[in-house]
């Protein structure tokens, strides 16, 4: 999969519009994000879903999940 993303001279990261990524195995990402230096958030408000958020370099949130 790939994402594009551009950039804009007046950007500003949106607080809660993001994309959501479903990946095989979050626990491995995690971790990779985690040594990277990029913490994730967990989030268990949907019960059935398990998920994180991280920030990108500018300040975007990313969720990425495994249903």
């Amino acid at each position: 999969m790939r994402i594009h993303l551009g950039i804009e001279e007046d950007f500003r990261p949106a607080r809660k519009a993001h994309p959501a990524i479903a990946v095989a195995d979050l626990d491995a990402l995690a971790r990779l994000l985690s040594e990277a230096g990029h913490e994730p958030t967990w989030d268990d408000s949907i019960p059935e879903v398990r998920r994180f958020y991280v920030q990108d370099p500018v300040g975007n949130r990313i969720e990425l999940m495994q249903g």
